[in-house]
C-alpha cells in the first residue's frame, strides 16, 4: 500500500488511543528533550528552497577547529570531507599547487619535522619534509571504501522513514494528508503506519497491534526504547545521534523547524524530537537493530596499507637500509593528514596568486574637484566583481560593496501579498515590516491576482492529483501545449520578468497583466505602529550606519544601491541564486527600502547633525541586477527628479553595455553557445543557468583602490571599508561579524558541495524531485537533498569550484582587527578553528600579516619567492578551476 493510500486509509479510521500513560516526570522529560536537542545539532539547520540559504553542512560542527569537524564528520555522516589525493595530484600536474606550496603546508601541519635530522639514504642526505612530499605526490592510492549503512533492515526502514517524512511536509501535492498533523509527526505517523505494509513487512504481521501499544508521546517513546536497549544516560545523545543521522538531510529541516523557523509561517513543521521518535519507534519494533553505540556509516578517506607506502618509498630511494626509520617517519602521516596538508598547499597558492596581485599595485585615486556622474553600491557578491570591472571602464564611475540587504533588516511585504518574508541575513532578526503599496488606489488590479492566482493554484492542484492530471490535460492542453512549445524552442521569447517591485517570480499568467505603479511604506505613520514601518530616529541610524559602514564621504548627483536577483525557468534551486544577504531573496526589495530612507528630506536633516551631510541634488536611486542575464533595472524611474532622469537615462546604457560585456566575459566559461548566454535563465531546460557563486575564495574588506584595476576572476567578496573612516572599529566589527560570516557559510556550502556532492550536495539536478516546496529529493524518493546541485559546481567530471577555506583579506590596523576577534565568540571559533583565514595589512604600504591560529600575526611570505611575478600574471581559465586567479 502506498504512502497516500495509507493515510486515506487511516483518515477514515479512528486514530489509534495511547496505550500508556504518560511515565515521564518533568525533569526526565527535559533532560531528553535536551538531549535530543544536542544530538540533532549535529545537523546543519536546512532552510525550505523557498527561501534557500547557504549554510556551512558542517555548521553543527563549527564550534570545533576545522580539523576536528571533518573527522566528526566522516564518523557520524560517513562522508568525504576533502578532496581525493587524485584530484589534488591533478592540481600539481597542472601547476595549481607547487612542491615551495606542499614543503610550507607540510612544515605547517607537522612541525615537528623541523627539528628531525635529515635521513641518509643509500648516500643521499634526504629531508624528512622532502620525503613526506614524495608520499603525497607519488605515493600508492586506492579506491576509498565505500561507507556502511546498515544492514538490509537498516536500510529499509530509512527508505520508509523518509517517504513519511516527504508525505507529512508535502501539502501540496499529497492528495490525502496525513492526519492529526497538528499534533506533530510522530502522532500523526502513529495514526498511518499500521495501514503500511511496507513497514508490516519488516515489523511482522502485527505490526498494527504492535504500533497501537506504543506511548501516544514522544517523549515517552524515545524513553522506551532506549530503556529497552539499556543505553545509559552518558551513551544517551549518541544513541539518539545515531536514529537521527540516518535521515540528515530531514534532520536538517527538523532542527530549522525547532530554532530558525519564523512564528507565523503557515503549516505542520518536522520537529526534530518527532523526527527522532519515528525512527526509533521502527527500530524499536524491528527484529534487526541498530547499535547504537555509534554510527555504522564510517568513511575512511583511501585506505592504504602502512607497508605499501613504506615499500613505494623505499623503492623509490633505494633506502631498503633505512626501512624502519622511514616506516617511523611515515607512520606519524594518516590518511587523514594527506588529504589536509594538500588543501593547506592548495589554499597557500591560492592566497600567494592573490595577494601577489593586491602587493604593490594600488591604483592611487584620482583627485579632482570633479563629481562622478554617478556613484553604484553594488551587493558584496562575487558577481558584482566583474560586472563593476566592465563598468567603471566605460567612464569615471565609482563602485562600491555592500552587503545586498544594505543594512535595513526588515520584512517585505510585496503588493498583493499577505505573507511578508524576511529581507537579511538569518544572522539577523528584522524587528519590522515594510509593505509594498500601490500609489494609486488600484482595486482592480489587486481583484485581478486574487482572481488569477487562484486559477494559478487550481491548475497546480489539479496537476499533482491522481486522476485529474489526464482530465486537466484534455481540457488545458491546447492552452498549455503552445506556451511549453515556445519556452522549449525559443526562451528569449518568454516573459519571466521579475514584478514590479523586482522581488518574486512572475507566475505565467503576469506579463498579461498592467501593473501599477507602487511604493515601500518606509515610515511608521506618524508612530501608530512601529511593526510597520520604521520611525523616523530607526531610519536615521540605518541611513548613517550605510554612509559611514560604505565610507562614503562625498555623493555624487546620482547615487544607485543595486540589489541582485536572478531569472531561472524550471528551476528548484533558483532562490540559490539570489542574494544571499536578503535570506534567498532578490535585493530590489532592499535597495528600493534603502533608497527611499536615504531619499527622505527629514532623514537628511537629521544626518546633518550627525556630522554627515547629503548634497541637496544627491538622487538615491534603486536597482536590480539579473545575474542569469546581466541586465541592471532601475526602479521607480517615475519618482526620480526631471533634472537627474537625464544622468540616469546616460548611466542605464552605460549599465546595458557592461551588462553585454560582463555576459561575453561569463559565456567563456559556461558550456554551450556563448550568443545564447542571456537567454539562459528563461530556457526551462537550462540545468546551468549560471554558475552562482562558484569559484569563490576571498572576503576581501578595504577600499576599491585595493583592487581596481585588477580582473580578479569573480572569486572575491568585496566590501567596501576605509579604516581612516572608522577610528572606533564599529564598521570593520558589523562587516566582520555579519557579512563575512555569512560568507563563511557560503564558502562551507560551495566546498562540501563539491568534495561529498551525494551527501553535502544536491546530487544530480536531472533526477530531482520536488518536495513540498520545502527541497527535493533525488529520485523516487529518499533523504531530502541539501546543499548546491552538482551542476552548480561541477560540469561532467570537471570542478568549476576550487574547495578551499574561505581567506578574508583586511586592509585596516592589526590591534583593531584582533580586538574585534577576541571580543566575538562565534567569529573567534571561525578564525582560531582555522574555518576562515586572515590576512591583512594597515594600509597599502604596509606588507601583509597572516594570523595564526594560536592568535598572534606574522609576516606572509610568497612559498617561492622566485615565482612571484609568474604567479602573478597567472590566469587560468580551464573548467577545473574556470575563474581561477
Amino acid at each position: 500500500m502506498t504512502i497516500a493510500a495509507a493515510a486515506a486509509a487511516a483518515t477514515t479510521a479512528a486514530t489509534t488511543a495511547a496505550a500508556s500513560p504518560t511515565a515521564l516526570a518533568a525533569s526526565d522529560r527535559g533532560r531528553l528533550v535536551a538531549d535530543v536537542s544536542k544530538a540533532g545539532s549535529t545537523a546543519a539547520p536546512y532552510w525550505p528552497l523557498t527561501a534557500f540559504v547557504a549554510v556551512n553542512p558542517l555548521g553543527g560542527l563549527a564550534h570545533l577547529p576545522f580539523g576536528e569537524a571533518t573527522s566528526a564528520a566522516r564518523h557520524w555522516f560517513g562522508a568525504r570531507t576533502h578532496l581525493p589525493l587524485a584530484a589534488s595530484r591533478a592540481e600539481y600536474e597542472r601547476g595549481a599547487v607547487t612542491e615551495a606550496d606542499l614543503d610550507r603546508a607540510i612544515a605547517r601541519y607537522l612541525p615537528s619535522l623541523a627539528g628531525r635530522p635529515a635521513l641518509e639514504i643509500a648516500g643521499v642526505r634526504v629531508d624528512p619534509i622532502e620525503m613526506v612530499r614524495w608520499d603525497l605526490v607519488h605515493g600508492p592510492v586506492t579506491q576509498p571504501l565505500p561507507p556502511r549503512h546498515g544492514g538490509a533492515t537498516a536500510r529499509a526502514l530509512d527508505e520508509i522513514m523518509m517517504g513519511w517524512c516527504a508525505a507529512f511536509v508535502d501539502e501540496t501535492h499529497t492528495p490525502w494528508p496525513m492526519p492529526d498533523r497538528d499534533l506533530g509527526f510522530y502522532r500523526s505517523w502513529r495514526a498511518v503506519a499500521g495501514a503500511d505494509r511496507r513497514l508490516a513487512t519488516v515489523i511482522g504481521r502485527d505490526a498494527r497491534a504492535r504500533l497501537a501499544a506504543l506511548p501516544d508521546d514522544p517523549a515517552e517513546l524515545l524513553a522506551l526504547a532506549l530503556g529497552a536497549r539499556s543505553v545509559t544516560d552518558d551513551g544517551r545523545v549518541d544513541a539518539l545521534r545515531t536514529w537521527i543521522l540516518r535521515t540528515p538531510g530531514w534532520a536538517g529541516l527538523a532542527r530549522w523547524s525547532d530554532q530558525w523557523a519564523p512564528a507565523d509561517r503557515a503549516g505542520v513543521r518536522l520537529r526534530m524530537l518527532d523526527l527522532a521518535a519515528v525512527r526509533a519507534a521502527m527500530d524499536h519494533l524491528a527484529p534487526e537493530h541498530l547499535d547504537l553505540s555509534g554510527p555504522d556509516a564510517g568513511y575512511s578517506p583511501e585506505t592504504v596499507d602502512i607497508a605499501a607506502r613504506v615499500d613505494a618509498v623505499v623503492a623509490s630511494f633505494d633506502g631498503e637500509a633505512r626501512r624502519h626509520a622511514i616506516a617511523d617517519l611515515l607512520t606519524e602521516v594518516a590518511e587523514s593528514d594527506r588529504v589536509a596538508m594538500w588543501l593547506l598547499a592548495h589554499e597557500g597558492n591560492f592566497r600567494d596568486r592573490l595577494l601577489s596581485r593586491l602587493t604593490g599595485s594600488v591604483v592611487a585615486p584620482v583627485v579632482t574637484t570633479t563629481r562622478p556622474p554617478a556613484q553604484l553600491v553594488f551587493c558584496i557578491d562575487v558577481r558584482s566583481e566583474g560586472f563593476r570591472r566592465q563598468l567603471e571602464a566605460l567612464g569615471s564611475y565609482d563602485t562600491y560593496g555592500f552587503a545586498g540587504f544594505f543594512g535595513v533588516p526588515v520584512r517585505w511585504r510585496p503588493l498583493g501579498s499577505d505573507v511578508a518574508q524576511a529581507r537579511c541575513p538569518v544572522l539577523v532578526s528584522p524587528r519590522h515590516e515594510i509593505a509594498e503599496v500601490a500609489v494609486d488606489d488600484d482595486a482592480g488590479y489587486l481583484s485581478t491576482c486574487s482572481a488569477t492566482a487562484g486559477l494559478h493554484d487550481a491548475f497546480y492542484a489539479a496537476k499533482g492529483g491522481i486522476a485529474s492530471p489526464f482530465a486537466l490535460a484534455e481540457s488545458a492542453g491546447w492552452f498549455a501545449g503552445p506556451i511549453a512549445a515556445v519556452r522549449t524552442l525559443a526562451p528569449a521569447r518568454t516573459s519571466l520578468d521579475t514584478t514590479a517591485a523586482g522581488t518574486s517570480k512572475r507566475p505565467w499568467w503576469k506579463p498579461f497583466m498592467a501593473v501599477p505603479r507602487t511604493a515601500p511604506v518606509v515610515d511608521d505613520l506618524a508612530g501608530a505602529d512601529l511593526q510597520s514601518g520604521l520611525s523616523l530616529e530607526e531610519r536615521t541610524l540605518f541611513a548613517e550606519a550605510i554612509v559611514a559602514t560604505i565610507g562614503m564621504a562625498e555623493f555624487a548627483s546620482v547615487v544607485v544601491l543595486c540589489g541582485h536577483g536572478s531569472v531561472t525557468a524550471n528551476n528548484p534551486h533558483a532562490s540559490s541564486l539570489d542574494c544571499g544577504a536578503c535570506g534567498g531573496a532578490p535585493g530590489g526589495a532592499s535597495a528600493r527600502i534603502a533608497a527611499a530612507i536615504l531619499n527622505d528630506a527629514e532623514v537628511r536633516a537629521g544626518l546633518v547633525e550627525r556630522g554627515i551631510t547629503i548634497s541637496d541634488d544627491t538622487w538615491f536611486v534603486a536597482a536590480e541586477h539579473d545575474t542569469t542575464a546581466d541586465l541592471v533595472r532601475v526602479f521607480d524611474h517615475d519618482i526620480i527628479p526631471a533634472a537627474t532622469r537625464p544622468l540616469v537615462d546616460t548611466l542605464q546604457r552605460d549599465l546595458d553595455t557592461a551588462g553585454e560585456r560582463n555576459a561575453l566575459d561569463r559565456a567563456q566559461r559556461l558550456p554551450g553557445s556563448a550568443a545564447r548566454v542571456r537567454d539562459r535563465g528563461r530556457d526551462w531546460a537550462q540545468v546551468r543557468p549560471e554558475w552562482g557563486l562558484a569559484g569563490n575564495g576571498a572576503f576581501i574588506i578595504g577600499p576599491r583602490s585595493m583592487t581596481a584595476e585588477h580582473d580578479l576572476r569573480g572569486r572575491s567578496f568585496l566590501h567596501s571599508y576605509v579604516a581612516e573612516r572608522d577610528p572606533d572599529g564599529v564598521a570593520l566589527e558589523t562587516i566582520m561579524t555579519a557579512p563575512l560570516v555569512v560568507a563563511q557559510w557560503i564558502s562551507s556550502q560551495y566546498y562540501f558541495s563539491t568534495v561529498e556532492p551525494d551527501i553535502f550536495g544536491a546530487g544530480d539536478k536531472m533526477l530531482h524531485n520536488p518536495v513540498g516546496g520545502v527541497g527535493v529529493v533525488v529520485g523516487q524518493s529518499g533523504d531530502l537533498a541539501v546543499g548546491l546541485p552538482m551542476q552548480s559546481v561541477m560540469l561532467g567530471e570537471q570542478r568549476a569550484h576550487d574547495p578551499l577555506r574561505l581567506l578574508a583579506v583586511i586592509q585596516a590596523p592589526l590591534d583593531r582587527i584582533e580586538d574585534i576577534i577576541v571580543r566575538n565568540g562565534g567569529l573567534r571559533q571561525l578564525v582560531d578553528g582555522e574555518w576562515i583565514h586572515v590576512v591583512a595589512r594597515a594600509s597599502e604600504n604596509d606588507a601583509w600579516s597572516l594570523r595564526t591560529p594560536s592568535g598572534g600575526w606574522e609576516p606572509w611570505h610568497l612559498a617561492d619567492a622566485s615565482m612571484a611575478e609568474h604567479r602573478a600574471a597567472l590566469s587560468h581559465t580551464d573548467l577545473s578551476t574556470p575563474l581561477s586567479i
